[in-house]
């Protein structure tokens, strides 16, 4: 091909058009079957090398469905060791729940946690978020 023919070359915009059409629904449906959890933030205490979260009475599943738990960037599986009975404060219904970690913290440090739960597709929970459910 020469320069003239190359400058020359007609451009049809609708085949720019069909690809980049193509490549939002090929990542759209990549993003929508990636598998994300859910998460629940909450704070802590170590007492006797063990950590004691109080949770809610409404999230009281969170702790049981989880599947791990984050500290300081860290991931930690754990062990639920026991669940007290339903206590209340400021008209709040809570349990305390005590968990076994495997942890170098400090006695009595407060500790933000994050849990995992329910590992689930994007598509399902936007699915879900639609319903309302």
């Amino acid at each position: 091909m020469s320069y003239n023919e190359l400058i020359n070359i007609k451009y049809h915009l609708y085949h720019i058009f069909i690809i980049i059409t193509a490549i939002v629904i090929i990542i759209t449906i990549y993003i929508l079957n990636i598998k994300i959890y859910s998460a629940y933030n909450t704070k802590g205490f170590i007492k006797n090398s063990k950590l004691v979260l109080n949770i809610p009475i409404e999230n009281s599943e969170v702790i049981i469905k989880g599947e791990y738990l984050v500290i300081e960037d860290k991931k930690y599986n754990y062990e639920i060791e026991n669940i007290s009975e339903i206590l209340l404060s400021n008209n709040i219904n809570y349990q305390e729940v005590i968990l076994n970690l495997k942890n170098d913290f400090k006695e009595n440090s407060i500790i933000e946690t994050t849990i995992y739960y329910d590992k689930e597709k994007v598509a399902t929970k936007i699915k879900k978020i639609i319903s309302g459910g």
